[in-house]
């Protein structure tokens, strides 16, 4: 924690008078977010480095989706929008502790950390294996396709943000019970992004949990690892900017296919 956070933290508990449980509780989750180092998170690993820890990715996105599976199912919806379900009931709960509002600053400081971890992958962008975007595309206000580097960026940002904040505020007013605990456990293993897709497969539909990792393949191209639960090496990547739907394999032609995820950025056709 800086000394700046460290100021705004205590004049936000000040301010709403919290009780020392609850700023035992708002402490832990914070310093939990910020020691994720999104430095490390964009840097561009060998595939040989990113494959040795595959089998760690593969536990933590089965506990994921083992967290929000309750959900999806007693409301039979998506696991992707399944993890929306624990988030509101947090906030409910905040409303009735009488913490609602200090929450509403409070996530000034895990969005500024998001912040962060945008501009980071912004600067990695950069430096990676770009889509190309057609010429009526206008450059200045990234406008008229959602299908740019930067836009990728902003889209980690925001994902990123929803994480951090339900991993705090479920932390703080439903401590033993946290669903995004292994959310965050990926974030610290070196996750960009984390996504419920919708794919298909010889005939197969599924929902699978995919995380995007920044990697080198070749020593030449520098690319987003796409790793799905249960691919025990890399398989599929993509470059900044590129629609989900279009996936590449790293050894030539694949039949899998991403057909949906719950994103307004999503048109498969």
């Amino acid at each position: 924690m800086t000394h700046e956070t460290d100021i705004i933290l205590k004049n936000i508990i000040e301010k709403y008078q919290i009780d020392k449980k609850t700023i035992s509780l708002i402490k832990q989750a914070w310093n939990r977010i910020d020691v994720i180092d999104e430095s490390k998170t964009f840097r561009y690993k060998p595939v040989e480095e990113f494959e040795r820890k595959l089998s760690d990715l593969n536990r933590l996105k089965k506990k994921a989706t083992e967290s929000f599976r309750p959900f999806a199912d007693t409301y039979r919806t998506s696991l992707c929008a399944a993890m929306g379900i624990p988030m509101m009931n947090s906030i409910d709960k905040s409303k009735k502790a009488g913490i609602y509002e200090a929450f509403h600053e409070l996530f000034g400081l895990t969005n500024a950390k998001a912040k962060k971890f945008g501009l980071e992958a912004l600067y990695s962008s950069i430096e990676g294996q770009k889509n190309k975007v057609p010429d009526t595309y206008n450059i200045v206000f990234d406008r008229d396709s959602p299908w740019t580097y930067r836009n990728e960026a902003e889209h980690m940002e925001e994902y990123v943000r929803y994480h951090f904040n339900s991993y705090m505020i479920n932390h703080v007013v439903d401590e033993t019970s946290n669903p995004f605990v292994p959310v965050i456990e990926l974030y610290e293993h070196g996750a960009a992004d984390f996504i419920f897709m919708q794919t298909e497969q010889d005939g197969i539909i599924k929902e699978r949990l995919a995380t995007f990792h920044p990697v080198d393949i070749s020593k030449i191209e520098k690319v987003i690892a796409v790793h799905m639960i249960e691919d025990e090496k890399l398989v599929h990547y993509r470059r900044w900017g590129e629609p989900y739907f279009a996936i590449n394999s790293v050894s030539g032609q694949t039949k899998f296919k991403i057909t949906g995820i719950a994103n307004q950025r999503f048109i498969s056709d």
